[in-house]
Formats: structure tokens, C-alpha cells, sequence
């Protein structure tokens, strides 16, 4: 598909609208009117006019954010060094909804299955659970999780170049549910140069149909993660 094709009245948002007071990590947004910054005291903006600058503090993983291979890499690419080739690009959702109970172990069998033949060398690969519905709840980290032979899978069989949940993680949990140590997902996925995209929305949009899908974070050197905004264009009917 090229861009010159692309109906942006067909955009599928794909990122959850971030609340700086409900997110569960800081995000703070200190809005003034220009002359109450010290800094752009001189912009004076006239009795009645509606001229604002604001000051955002936040962590790097508030939201729907992206995870560089930074994270877990010492040496690894950062927001300002991925390539944007692996940011830009064909993409397919595959529906692991049947083990969307939180704590649920998906084997790589299973994996497999769920994808029958979906996915293709370079796709950026979505998984749909629904559980983007628990988003500022409770339940916001119910999810299941992947054992780790099926992000090899994933990452070194079949060569993807973005992997996508709409949960707070992929990771591999404990039987009691509780974080076991380190990440070895992460590290994989990550040590093989791709993306992790978590907290995505919408992803039941794009069940039937490959689409082409946008993930564009601010290039900032040193981020290790970063909140994006991620959008796709469907090439195919979707229902």
C-alpha cells in the first residue's frame, strides 16, 4: 500500500487517550498562562485572550507506550535510534481472547494455533484479549502470558519487527500469578532488536483484515520506553 492510497478518514486509533490523574504511573500536566512561566514572561498575551503553555512530567511507561530494546540492552537502541523502518508497516491481530483470564499460560502449541498461518515475515504482530476494557481499573494488569519459547517463535522462526498487547505485559508469571525474576520475554524480544508495544485499544477493529499500522514515538535520546500514539489503516474489510 502506498502512503499516497491511505484514507485517513479510515484510521483505526489503536492507543488509549492517557488521563494524567488516573494514570498508575506520575504523569502531571502544570498548564499556565504564558506570562505565569517566568521563562516566556515576555509572550504577553492580551486581558481576554486564551494563550497557554504547559510542562508535562511523567514516566516513560505512562499509557500506551512503546519498549526499546534499551530497556533491557545496555547497548541496545533507544526512542531516537529504532528504525523507523520496524515503527512503520504491515501488521495482522491475532486473537488470543480464549486465554484472556488473568494469569492464563499460552504455550507455544497454542501460539500457534491462534495463528494459523496469519502471521508473515515483518509483520508487526498485535494480540487482542479484550482486557484493554479493565484499563483504569482494578483490573488493569489482567492478562496471561506467553511462555518463552513462543516469543523465539515469534521473534527468530518467523522474523517479526513489532509485537503489540493490549495488556499492561507479555511476561512470564509465577503459578500464584506474582512476577518471577527477571524478564526473560522481555529480554528476548528485546536482545533481538524488536519493539514491544503495550496497552493498545481497538485491536478487536482489526480481527479480520492485515492493515498498515503507524507507530510513532517522540525521538528522545536515552528513552528506554516511550507513550505513542499508534494508528492503522486497514488494507482489507474489517468488521
Amino acid at each position: 500500500m502506498s502512503a499516497v492510497t491511505i484514507d485517513i478518514s479510515k484510521a483505526i486509533e489503536l492507543s488509549h487517550v492517557s488521563v494524567p490523574a488516573q494514570e498508575e504511573y506520575r504523569m502531571e500536566l502544570d498548564t499556565r498562562f504564558t506570562e505565569a512561566w517566568p521563562q516566556f514572561h515576555k509572550y504577553q498575551r492580551l486581558d481576554d485572550a486564551w494563550y497557554i503553555i504547559s510542562e508535562i512530567t511523567m514516566n516513560t511507561h505512562c499509557g500506551t507506550h512503546i519498549e526499546f530494546p534499551y530497556h533491557h540492552v545496555k547497548d541496545g537502541q533507544d526512542a531516537a535510534d529504532y528504525p523507523l523502518s520496524q515503527l512503520i508497516g504491515e501488521g495482522v491481530v491475532i486473537d488470543i481472547s480464549p486465554w484472556r483470564a488473568n494469569n492464563s499460560k499460552i504455550t507455544l502449541p497454542e501460539l500457534k494455533s491462534a495463528a494459523a498461518n496469519k502471521i508473515q515475515a515483518g509483520d508487526m504482530v498485535f494480540f487482542y484479549t479484550g482486557n484493554d476494557a479493565y484499563y483504569y481499573s482494578d483490573q488493569q494488569h489482567d492478562r496471561p502470558w506467553f511462555t518463552t519459547d513462543c516469543i523465539d517463535w515469534l521473534a527468530h522462526d518467523i522474523g517479526i519487527t513489532l509485537m503489540g498487547v493490549d495488556t499492561s505485559g507479555h511476561e512470564v508469571r509465577s503459578e500464584d500469578g506474582a512476577p518471577q525474576p527477571g524478564q526473560p520475554n522481555h529480554e528476548l524480544l528485546l536482545g533481538a532488536g524488536i519493539a514491544l508495544v503495550e496497552y493498545l485499544t481497538n485491536l478487536d477493529r482489526l480481527l479480520n483484515g492485515r492493515f498498515l499500522a503507524f507507530v510513532l514515538p517522540v525521538r528522545i535520546k536515552g528513552a528506554e520506553a516511550f507513550p505513542v500514539r499508534v494508528v492503522a489503516f486497514p488494507q482489507e474489510p474489517t468488521a
